[in-house]
């Protein structure tokens, strides 16, 4: 009776913690994306004239980042977001402050869906002010070199 419980309650667990089922990435970014504010390339540019006063983060690959990236940015690829988001040491490598939850933080990737998913990620940590950049780095460098190679991290997935 007791083990009957217990599965029971992992059952319900799983499928309560997660929103869907979904076939691919996209459909999942499209389902998160009425949980998480956009930000234009416009609004941006305009951001960053005005007062810079806020954490913009390039979430793809680190080859990605030094094949070409948005001035400003620091570089945390998805995968790790949630580890190095709120450590410290991280932070004063890049010669910054953590951010604080209420910080501005807006996330980019290379089309716009990882940055959703990201931008999820960091409200889930009770960051209270994030957004992704609609249509990510290629939205924001549209005349990008179709034959730029990306370097190699030396690391894993790089």
């Amino acid at each position: 009776m007791r083990n009957t419980l217990l599965i029971l309650i992992a059952f319900a667990s799983i499928f309560t913690s997660c929103k869907g089922i979904y076939e691919d990435t996209a459909e999942m970014a499209a389902d998160y994306k009425k949980d998480v504010q956009s930000i234009s390339v416009d609004t941006l540019k305009a951001l960053v004239e005005k007062t810079g006063d806020f954490v913009l983060i390039d979430v793809r690959q680190p080859s990605d980042y030094y094949t070409g990236n948005i001035p400003g940015s620091v570089s945390i690829p998805r995968g790790i977001l949630e580890f190095k988001i709120g450590l410290e040491d991280f932070w004063m490598s890049q010669y910054m402050y953590p951010p604080e939850k209420n910080t501005e933080i807006i996330v980019y990737c290379n089309a716009g869906n990882n940055s959703v998913l990201a931008a999820y990620a960091l409200k889930c940590l009770g960051y209270t002010n994030v957004k992704s950049l609609e249509g990510g780095y290629k939205a924001y460098n549209p005349n990008q070199d179709p034959n730029a190679k990306p370097k190699s991290s030396g690391g894993c997935g790089g």
